[in-house]
């Protein structure tokens, strides 16, 4: 009685089995692996019912053995065929998934290199526009300070002076904030160095000391490199000096190998890297730029222990994917 229990349910399971796999004929690609397991399932339910009758009892009802041996042939080809169309569509899933990918990496280039051509753009025309009309109106007032004989106007244009050169210089800062000009006439380690020295100046009520030290002389790289390591440098000092409270920052940067690797730490409180990943601070933007150059991201943290993180870079893989995009 229990092998008939048995029986009965293998039958019932292989039934459902067969419904499955006729649904995923909708669903899929290669239509003919899923029509294979569905003859396959059927036949090995008719196994299963030869079984059952031989069980039972009912001999007279039994199918030949040969012809029982055929039916497991088949079902077994069955089986081997649809196995190798699984094969295909596992391949064409991963080519999509690769594809999809590389779309998006794609996208990703395509949004940081409009945003830094913006950058730039607004740059030049803070930097070439509109400052020197402000310098040609401070040597307005300096001819007008110059033949001023009262005392009050004299002191109007002193004033006036002010404010126009702190004019020229908040435009300046910002020109350069948007788009360094030392990172493109001199290349990544300058452009760091310049930045964290502007840093510590900014801020000199915060008692902060970055340590700054790298093997980088006059190499250059991809513009697309330079650009986006700078932007994630920037981004973790900012993020220290903002968050972490903390008194001291090491970075470290050395290439060799066609490597850029990246150390960084602070002092600061520290953080749960999990939800500070899922909820900004900028890692997350830290993150998919370092990817959108096939670079590796690896941030520890654990409250009141500090941070710290390291970013590799292969610059030959870059410039190979830019010239392929």
């Amino acid at each position: 009685m229990v092998l008939q229990i048995l029986i009965i349910i293998s039958i019932a399971l292989q039934l459902v089995a067969a419904v499955v796999a006729i649904r995923l004929t909708r669903v899929t690609k290669y239509n003919v692996a899923w029509l294979l397991f569905t003859l396959g399932l059927v036949l090995m339910c008719m196994i299963r019912l030869n079984q059952y009758v031989y069980v039972v009892g009912g001999q007279q009802w039994r199918l030949p053995p040969h012809f029982m041996a055929w039916i497991g042939v088949v079902t077994s080809l069955c089986f081997a065929i649809g196995m190798f169309y699984i094969g295909k569509i596992i391949n064409t899933t991963r080519r999509l998934n690769y594809q999809r990918k590389l779309t998006e990496r794609r996208i990703l280039n395509t949004v940081l290199r409009t945003e830094e051509k913006e950058r730039l753009n607004f740059s030049k025309e803070l930097h070439d526009g509109l400052g020197p009309l402000l310098s040609s109106a401070r040597m307005s007032l300096g001819e007008l300070a110059r033949n001023c004989r009262s005392e009050q106007d004299a002191e109007l244009i002193a004033n006036t002076t002010y404010v126009i050169d702190e004019a020229i210089r908040s435009i300046r800062e910002i020109s350069n904030k948007l788009s360094p000009h030392t990172l493109s006439a001199f290349g990544l380690s300058r452009a760091v160095s310049n930045f964290v020295n502007k840093t510590i100046s900014v801020n000199p009520n915060r008692k902060v000391e970055i340590r700054f030290d790298t093997n980088l002389k006059t190499e250059r790289f991809d513009p697309n490199v330079e650009v986006i390591l700078y932007r994630v440098i920037g981004e973790l000092i900012n993020n220290s000096m903002k968050h972490s409270g903390a008194t001291l920052i090491t970075l470290g940067m050395t290439y060799a190998d066609d490597i850029i690797a990246i150390d960084y730490t602070d002092n600061g409180k520290g953080f749960d890297t999990a939800a500070v990943l899922d909820t900004g601070m900028g890692l997350s933007n830290i993150t998919s730029r370092v990817q959108s150059l096939k670079g590796t991201v690896e941030i520890k943290s654990e409250r009141g222990k500090g941070m710290s993180a390291r970013i590799t870079v292969n610059v030959a893989h870059s410039d190979e994917r830019e010239k392929k995009l």
